[in-house]
């Protein structure tokens, strides 16, 4: 039996070109068809036709005129959502094919936490460094939640991590790669009295000056949990830091410095002589490290490769 077509997916492949999107954002951006004309060099009339032309496309308005400007409609906050990502994919193509007419085989951007070990990275580095042709690569440090929000609006193809919550849902993956042990890393001045304790009581602590990372990291939220779960409240940081040369530089700084970092990277602080990491490992659970990515991504199979390379070291 043949079914009538759909008008909306008969526009959308016939007629949808990246130039609409490109105006619907720039509309967005500028919320003034006068704005968006002086920005793309077009006359008014034009953007308006544009515009115009773009929302028979998808059947219903996009923009309302209100006293603010132009304002997005439900359907098009939604277009315009897609637009992004379109645009985001539009140039990562673009740098693609560029690594590729320069003899590469295209180019990867990976997320990295602070927090990696270094046997780890150095694993990653090393399996994308040997790869023939060779990829350009594009590394960006950040939180967990923040390499995340890239990964599905498209800037990043992948992120070593941690766990969270939302990371189970349909759109993303994300592999196990190793746990990380908690340790306490004390500034030089106060490690001695802490160090000959056999029993540390971290509510005790509390007055300490306590260097954390941002509330929007896991392990910041594990520390804040498990004082919940004690009863206690979690100590308040004199400093939040995520990089570990900044968390570094603040323990040399602080004599009565203290946070808590996993054991390899509380060795790295340790060894570069800001502080002393307290052998007596924490009984918190840090979240896992996994590699993340878009479940539709077209750099899955190379992605999955380096996940293997990364679990041989651990």
């Amino acid at each position: 039996m043949n079914y009538p077509a759909d008008p909306l997916a008969q526009r959308l492949e016939s007629r949808l070109k990246m130039r609409h999107y490109a105006l619907l954002l720039a509309i967005d951006r500028l919320r003034s068809v006068t704005r968006v004309a002086e920005s793309m060099s077009l006359s008014q009339p034009t953007v308006t036709r544009a515009l115009a032309d773009i929302e028979d496309i998808f059947m219903t308005p996009l923009f309302l005129r209100t006293g603010r400007g132009l304002e997005p409609t439900p359907a098009g906050d939604v277009v315009i959502a897609r637009a992004r990502l379109a645009a985001a994919d539009n140039q990562a193509l673009r740098m693609e094919l560029e690594g590729v007419q320069a003899g590469r085989q295209g180019r990867l951007r990976v997320g990295v936490i602070p927090y990696v070990s270094g046997p780890a990275l150095d694993a990653a580095w090393r399996h994308l460094f040997a790869l023939r042709p060779r990829v350009a690569l594009l590394a960006h440090e950040d939180t967990t939640l923040n390499l995340i929000a890239a990964i599905r609006n498209r800037t990043l193809d992948c992120a070593i991590c941690r766990f969270t919550q939302d990371v189970g849902e349909d759109d993303l993956v994300q592999e196990f790669l190793y746990h990380q042990q908690a340790h306490l890393v004390v500034a030089k001045p106060s490690a001695g009295s802490l160090a000959r304790r056999k029993l540390l009581d971290m509510t005790e602590l509390a007055d300490m000056d306590w260097i954390l990372p941002p509330t929007n990291t896991p392990i910041r939220q594990l520390i804040d949990s498990t004082f919940a779960a004690a009863g206690k409240r979690a100590p308040l940081p004199l400093v939040e830091a995520y990089a570990v040369r900044a968390v570094a530089h603040a323990l040399s700084n602080l004599p009565r410095g203290i946070t808590v970092l996993p054991r390899d990277v509380a060795q790295s602080v340790a060894e570069s002589g800001a502080a002393v990491m307290l052998s007596q490992p924490l009984a918190w659970r840090l979240p896992p490290v996994g590699l993340t990515w878009l479940r539709d991504s077209p750099k899955s199979g190379l992605v999955s490769r380096l996940v293997e390379a990364m679990r041989q070291v651990h």
